[in-house]
């Protein structure tokens, strides 16, 4: 990467950078979009709605939203359903999508 944009690169503060890159994938966009509308949701919820895509790409997606602080995971048992691992917005993902005039 050429010296000069670089330097003007580093100077968006890196977790805003983050966030950009993180975005930057239609399907990490969708997937935003989906928590924002839908509120918690279960990994296999999530799935169902994404499909064809399959198992391992979500989780890769999932990540990178989380690393970005947009997403959060926690895990809980549900009596009589097999669903353990919910995804949800944070905070900072619904200020971010707020201040983008997508909430």
């Amino acid at each position: 990467m050429p010296s000069t944009i670089l330097k003007y690169k580093e100077k968006i503060p890196s977790e805003t950078r983050t966030i950009l890159d993180a975005l930057a994938e239609p399907n990490r966009q969708a997937l935003t979009m989906i928590l924002a509308e839908k509120g918690e949701l279960s990994f296999r919820e999530l799935l169902q709605l994404v499909q064809p895509m399959n198992p391992s790409t979500l989780n890769h997606h999932l990540k990178t939203l989380m690393n970005a602080g947009l997403v959060e995971n926690h895990y809980r048992k549900i009596e009589g359903k097999e669903d353990y691992s919910f995804y949800q917005l944070t905070g900072l993902g619904k200020e971010f999508l707020s201040r983008i005039g997508a909430l």
